[in-house]
């Protein structure tokens, strides 16, 4: 007799880093968004805005670079694609293309 159940999901390196790469992508958009706010109405009147999306950002910045090393290792990425996707974490919106040109 044969099992019928769908066969479960592993979660693989890869699938990891696009993971973190696109949350990574989401945190610059919440940090970004809370810079503006804090622009637009006054330091004193943005309260944490800035604290909380830099905080979730920050968290989100040192998992991906750590994911990018792990998964560079993983993948037996050379050492200079190593380097170049935990440097795509500083530019914004980086680490997507990235992602896509890697894979």
């Amino acid at each position: 007799m044969t099992s019928t159940a769908a066969p479960t999901a592993r979660l693989t390196p890869k699938t990891l880093y696009r993971i973190v790469a696109i949350a990574e992508a989401i945190t610059w958009t919440i940090l970004i968004a809370a810079l503006i706010f804090r622009a637009v109405v006054g330091e004193e009147n943005a309260g944490p805005a800035v604290t909380i999306g830099g905080s979730i950002h920050g968290f989100v910045f040192l998992t991906y670079g750590a994911t990018a090393v792990l998964t560079a290792i993983n993948q037996r990425w050379s050492p200079g694609l190593a380097v170049l996707a935990v440097a795509t974490a500083v530019i914004p919106y980086a680490t997507i293309p990235f992602d896509i040109w890697a894979h």
